[in-house]
């Protein structure tokens, strides 16, 4: 008898000791690395002269952190994110039409809440770039942004600039990588 008491004993105290080491491990904050891309699609009309320079502005790119695939399954509540960090805003051109002499002079906004950044990317020859399958980072201080995003969970974000000759069409492939901060609630486990 007293060796079945001590075997259950043993098995109760071994359980209650997982119990709260599993209950520690969701205390801990989850950090989920997750990239989403979106295309950006540009069409600049004929101009009075095909070297005339013409504005354009892209189609708006959006994104939902709370409904994004790789982030759902770690979720039990959108709130429950508690920090989104941009690692890397990468893009690159493709799918260009038109005047292979047209430079595309550009700029990635980011929209958040009522706010919004702007980013330059670089100065490039589109015909070029989508030949050479040229990747750009876009470079800056993405703080603000992170701050808003974190606060909202999602993120809006268009290219808008202008290219040199017309007219040309292309596609600007977007593609963000960030990490999401995650503290799991114990309730909704």
């Amino acid at each position: 008898m007293k060796r079945k008491l001590l075997i259950f004993l043993s098995l109760f105290f071994m359980l209650m000791s997982s119990c709260e080491e599993l209950e520690e491990l969701f205390e801990e904050e989850i950090e989920v690395k997750s990239t989403f891309i979106t295309e950006l699609e540009i069409n600049v009309p004929h101009g009075s002269s095909p070297d005339e320079a013409m504005d354009f502005e892209s189609n708006l790119g959006f994104w939902d952190f709370s409904k994004d695939p790789n982030i759902v399954d770690f979720l039990g509540d959108p709130d429950e994110i508690t920090k989104i960090e941009i690692n890397t805003v990468r893009y690159f051109f493709k799918d260009v039409v038109g005047n292979q002499d047209a430079h595309v002079e550009g700029t990635m906004t980011f929209s958040v809440g009522q706010g919004g950044e702007s980013f330059d990317t670089v100065v490039t020859n589109l015909a070029q770039a989508d030949f050479n399958n040229t990747l750009y980072t876009l470079e800056g201080d993405f703080t603000n942004v992170n701050k808003a995003i974190s606060q909202f969970r999602s993120i809006g974000f268009l290219y808008h600039g202008s290219v040199s000759d017309n007219p040309v069409s292309f596609i600007t492939d977007v593609s963000i990588t960030v990490t999401v901060t995650i503290k799991p609630d114990l309730d909704n486990l």
